[in-house]
């Protein structure tokens, strides 16, 4: 329960103030939908929820938690992993989906920028009376692109231009201490957002910082024209190593858009499953891993010439492989459900992963080399295996093939304490496991931090601390993320 100070009634009273009354909560049913999220991570209350309209309202609300020391932790859905938005020291949360305006969309600069609440359904519909499309991971229409560029997600383009943190052209945020500032061409002319330019690049200030370094208010995204001929070649095959190699002979050719590798459970859990009974037995007939290989072009000749060299990439995938075999996302909606397809046309909210209440995953990028990717599914395997989950690997290649994601998702029961226990135990020994083989977490949550910055170079960790403590003096910016608590 809430203590009702008077201290505490005097900052709600003053955040009323700032956005208005209906715009402000300190009721307990109300912060309990902010304390949790989907995953396995620890609840925890904030104090009050507070939801602005303006970069104005903004700035005098992180003024006021300066002036009385409160924490503060920006929110969009609340949909990312790691329980990034899970309050560790309470405080106030900061609803930022009103803020849900496309402000401009440029055609010749080819980029669009957008408040805090736009989501990847707002951009989609936005976009498709254009002749321009965005990227889109695999996440429900609700989810918000800002949050998921600066998390440096991954999405159905990101073979080509890697994580979504790549794509940001430039950014308006409000800093821990109250000013606005602007990141990229903008700062120096307010009509040109088209990229970093040559200037110092500050953007790495907000990126992977899980709102420790501000709170962003506008964010300019590229977006890339629309192919006419797009078509997806799905590959199955019994071997993960050549799997593997054909995905990365593939990669080199340059000839995709995008490439997901994922197991015969994961293709399972998609087309619905109940939660257990997506995983495979020893007589499962299916084959073991799927690519599904995204093709577009501008021209039938174009396409040809990409098919062409499907054809001789499978050619020596069967050398290794015999029963592997290649096919169309048609026939393959036909053999396992409409699921199949609708993957294609992202955003969707997958069948078979929200409906028991819990989703993880240890989303990782790592390196791309043979070894070290077969030695990681076969050990991770083994480890899911032993917690019993089921084996539900995704993966893509990143940036033309020059770092692999490398994940799994991990549907459980929330309701299930003993489940939970068992899914927390599962994630902390993926991650630890993994992170020896060269594997970092992507929205790291906050008990995995710990083993980094143990681990990593402590120059880095005492850098990473001073430009904190020099952004933030008063702490208040999402608090006790990446060893911030510590002195």
């Amino acid at each position: 329960m809430l203590q009702q100070t008077e201290e505490h009634a005097v900052i709600t009273e003053k955040l009323k103030e700032i956005v208005g009354q209906e715009w402000v909560s300190d009721s307990a049913e109300e912060l309990y939908v902010y304390s949790y999220d989907m995953t396995e991570n620890v609840p925890g209350n904030p104090d009050y929820v507070v939801m602005p309209k303006t970069v104005e309202e903004i700035q005098a609300i992180v003024n006021l938690a300066n002036t009385y020391k409160i924490p503060i932790v920006p929110f969009i859905a609340g949909a990312n992993v790691g329980g990034l938005t899970i309050p560790l020291h309470g405080g106030i949360i900061v609803d930022l989906k009103r803020m849900d305006q496309i402000l401009r969309f440029d055609e010749d600069d080819m980029y669009v920028i957008v408040e805090p609440g736009v989501t990847f359904g707002h951009i989609n519909k936005f976009l498709s009376n254009t002749n321009f499309r965005y990227c889109y991971p695999n996440a429900p229409p609700f989810t918000s692109i800002m949050a998921n560029a600066l998390l440096g997600g991954l999405n159905n383009l990101s073979m080509k231009y890697g994580a979504m943190s790549d794509i940001i052209n430039g950014i308006e945020a409000v800093l821990p201490t109250g000013e606005v500032v602007k990141i990229g061409t903008c700062a120096c002319w307010d009509e040109h957002w088209w990229g970093r330019g040559s200037m110092p690049d500050l953007l790495g200030l907000f990126i992977n910082w899980q709102g420790m370094s501000g709170i962003v208010t506008k964010i300019a995204v590229q977006v890339w024209p629309k192919r006419p001929i797009r078509e997806w070649v799905i590959i199955a095959s019994y071997s993960l190593e050549e799997s593997y190699k054909l995905i990365k002979n593939i990669t080199h050719a340059d000839i995709a858009d995008d490439i997901m590798w994922v197991s015969a459970e994961t293709l399972k859990m998609i087309i619905g499953m109940p939660i257990g009974e997506a995983k495979i037995d020893v007589d499962d007939p299916l084959p073991t891993f799927y690519a599904m290989v995204d093709i577009s072009a501008n021209t039938p000749k174009e396409f040809e010439a990409k098919m062409d060299y499907i054809q001789t990439a499978m050619m020596e995938l069967n050398k290794g492989d015999p029963k592997a075999f290649q096919t169309t996302a048609a026939i393959g909606g036909q053999m396992f459900g409409k699921s199949v397809t609708d993957l294609q046309n992202l955003p969707i909210s997958i069948a078979g992963m929200l409906e028991y209440g819990g989703l993880t995953w240890v989303g990782t990028y790592m390196t791309t080399k043979t070894e070290t990717v077969v030695k990681g599914v076969k050990t991770a395997f083994d480890i899911i295996e032993k917690h019993g989950f089921e084996k539900c690997l995704y993966t893509r290649m990143m940036k033309g093939g020059h770092f692999f994601a490398f994940r799994f998702l991990l549907r459980f029961s929330r309701e299930n304490e003993e489940e939970v226990a068992r899914m927390r135990a599962l994630t902390k020994e993926l991650f630890e496991t993994l992170y020896e083989q060269s594997a970092m977490p992507y929205k790291t949550p906050v008990w995995a931090t710990k083993t980094i910055i143990d681990r990593c170079d402590p120059n880095w960790v005492k850098l990473f601390k001073k430009i904190k403590k020099t952004l933030d003096p008063n702490g208040i910016m999402n608090p006790g993320r990446w060893g911030t608590d510590e002195e």
